[in-house]
């Protein structure tokens, strides 16, 4: 092979090394780890989690392995564990049909008694995760616009899709893949005349049968202001609401309930989080500290008495539980026991020396390929595999490698030595 094919060669075992070594030793020697369940508990006005402890076990913790795995842990803000029975128990509004086995149901908290029913009837939770956001996720821009009164028990997906142009909210006949001129025109007129302005920001709804009933979806316009939009008997019920376009709606999350109290949660350019309210579509600020929503995943938890927000990165969890009228009663920031720097995971830094990693992310829905660079710890590695190569090719050839070659292995690590190698057995 000539000189220009070996560099090739040799640049396409650095590019895929750094890919698949990695992962494969990430799948012998590490696992991977969901992030910690953290919640407020009615009972004890304190935060409680469950998480799986990465690296050694707390003896503890494997003091309170009952019923589980001693890597499975659930503890008390304090980092008291406590077995699984007793963390459901501080948790009666989530585990409430254990409490019900159990016999611990009605129970009394605040000065309220709850039973079953009672719970059951107010359990909410809502979520915005980052790659939600507009452009994070492949999306196919034609939505289903579900009639609000389909005349029977279950809701239909319609035989039609919408998608917003530049001009026009345009309906398309799914099984000819012809544009309904009718219905394009009812629609794109009535949006006009209550004032809205093309092109679309973005579309928000729930596309999906599987809910109690239909609200219809919500679109963000040119200007930022934001148009609510119902198919009832087959014509459009549009409404321009008295949300102000100085907020700049990045996103709206609809989740329809029975509760009807509000259509979901709405995100301000700011990065600011609002519930949408039903009582004449009412914003109530959710007070939250550190809150980036291009980063973090929020998910909020309502039950009869609080209303929890819990929002993390890939490391950080943090959370805020409220009242019912949403004023902050505790707040509480942990580390993820999935972040802990483990013996596994120093060797992995000293053996690779940057990481190409293609995939999804928590930012996004897209598959992409992301430079990961390494750590101190790294040049270990990197120096080592210089002095393997350098030493190892003076052994076997009775000469010191080119100078070229050495600067690659130094720059690449194990990749780079991985690379010559090979290039040295096919010359």
């Amino acid at each position: 092979m000539n000189r220009f094919a070996l560099a090739v060669y040799a640049f396409l075992i650095i590019l895929v090394s750094a890919v698949y070594l990695p992962m494969l030793y990430d799948k012998l020697f590490t696992n991977e780890v969901e992030k910690t369940h953290l919640f407020y508990s009615p009972v004890s006005h304190d935060f409680i989690l469950k998480e799986k402890i990465v690296g050694k076990v707390p003896e503890a913790a494997q003091g309170m392995a009952e019923d589980h795995h001693s890597n499975i842990a659930y503890l008390k803000a304090d980092g008291t564990y406590v077995p699984r029975k007793t963390f459901e128990q501080h948790l009666p509004f989530i585990f409430y049909k254990n409490m019900e086995i159990w016999g611990l149901l009605p129970i009394t908290l605040n000065g309220r008694t709850f039973d079953k029913n009672a719970i059951k009837s107010d359990r909410r939770v809502m979520e915005l995760k980052a790659r939600d956001l507009v452009g994070r996720s492949p999306e196919v821009p034609f939505f289903p616009l579900l009639e609000f009164n389909p005349g029977q028990a279950r809701l239909v997906f319609p035989e039609d899709r919408f998608r917003m142009t530049n001009t026009a909210m345009e309906f398309i006949y799914a099984k000819t893949n012809t544009l309904d001129t009718v219905l394009t025109k009812m629609y794109t007129i009535t949006l006009k005349k209550k004032g809205f302005k093309f092109p679309a920001r973005s579309v928000n709804g729930k596309f999906t049968v599987l809910k109690p009933f239909d609200e219809g979806i919500f679109i963000v316009d040119r200007d930022y202001r934001i148009f609510h939009i119902k198919r009832v008997d087959d014509k459009p019920l549009i409404r321009q609401t008295p949300i102000s376009p100085d907020l700049k709606i990045r996103a709206i999350k609809i989740s329809e309930n029975k509760q009807k109290k509000y259509y979901g949660l709405a995100l301000a350019g700011d990065g600011r989080i609002f519930l949408l309210g039903y009582d004449n579509y009412r914003l109530t600020p959710i007070p939250l500290t550190g809150y980036d929503p291009d980063r973090m995943d929020l998910k909020l938890i309502f039950n009869p008495l609080y209303c929890t927000a819990v929002y993390s990165d890939e490391a950080i969890i943090r959370a805020v539980a409220m009242d019912k009228d949403f004023v902050p009663v505790k707040t509480f920031t942990h580390t993820m026991s999935r972040a802990a720097v483990t013996t596994a995971t120093r060797i992995r830094d000293i053996l690779f020396p940057f990481i190409l990693k293609i995939g999804p992310t928590q930012q996004s829905g897209y598959v992409t390929a992301r430079f990961l660079p390494g750590s101190l710890g790294s040049l270990t590695g990197m120096g080592l595999c210089t002095l393997l190569f350098v030493a190892g090719t003076k052994m076997i050839t009775g000469a010191w490698p080119r100078t070229l070659r050495i600067i690659t292995v130094a720059l690449t690590g194990l990749y780079g030595l991985a690379a010559m190698v090979t290039s040295a057995v096919c010359e």
